[in-house]
This record gives structure tokens, sequence and C-alpha cells, in this order.
């Protein structure tokens, strides 16, 4: 980990965050009115360099993440943007402790890490 210090940008966070439509407000201020909206949970996935690339891989399905789709986001969006040598660390979500993920992160030549402590400090 000390040469990770020195080279911050090889170190990629994945975290997971979700919206349920049905909780937003039916009605606002808005020239015309939208139709067709599916009132559905959202989830997302994304990386998060530290750089100035900032998000790389967002990835937003229909439903809850599970870890077929976690899995999916690893070999289809996550892999190709990374670069041999990069840390991934993935936060203790039991979807994201997938084996088929893993093993499409060790075949980029990357590694990757469940962060297991994820208090606000």
């Amino acid at each position: 980990m000390p040469a990770m210090r020195q080279q911050p940008e090889r170190l990629v966070f994945i975290d997971e965050t979700s919206v349920k439509t049905n909780l937003t407000r039916l009605r606002g201020r808005a020239l015309h009115a939208v139709s067709g909206c599916a009132w559905t949970p959202r989830s997302g996935d994304g990386g998060r360099r530290h750089s100035s690339q900032g998000l790389i891989a967002p990835w937003v399905i229909k439903g809850a993440m599970d870890g077929n789709a976690f899995a999916a986001y690893n070999c289809d969006e996550l892999v190709p943007e990374l670069k041999p040598g990069t840390m991934v660390i993935i936060d203790n979500l039991a979807t994201h402790r997938n084996v088929e993920a893993a093993k499409a992160i060790r075949a980029a030549n990357c590694w990757s890490s469940t962060c297991r402590h994820t208090h606000l400090i």
C-alpha cells in the first residue's frame, strides 16, 4: 500500500447508489409535462479515480444490483477502463463480493480489495 500513496492515480474506488423514483414529487414547475416515466428503482455503480479523471465506467440499471449484474458491470464497463497495476477498492456490500468480478479484475492484471470498515469520519 505505500506504493499506492505515491501513485494515487492507480487507485479506483467502486461504490453503488440507488434511487427510488416513486419517492419523487409528481408535480413541479416545468415548461412541458414529462410523460412515459418509469416509476421503478434504479441502481448505479461507478468507479472513482483519485485524479482529474473523476468518475470512470458509470453504469445504471433498472432495479436493484445483484451479483450477476455486478459481474457484468465489471466485465463490460470497468475492466476496459482499467490500466494494468490498478488497485480496485470495493465496499463491503455482499453483491460486490463476486467471484466472477474478481476474476475479471485479476485477468486485467489488476488487484481488488474489500474495504472492511465504511464508517464516516
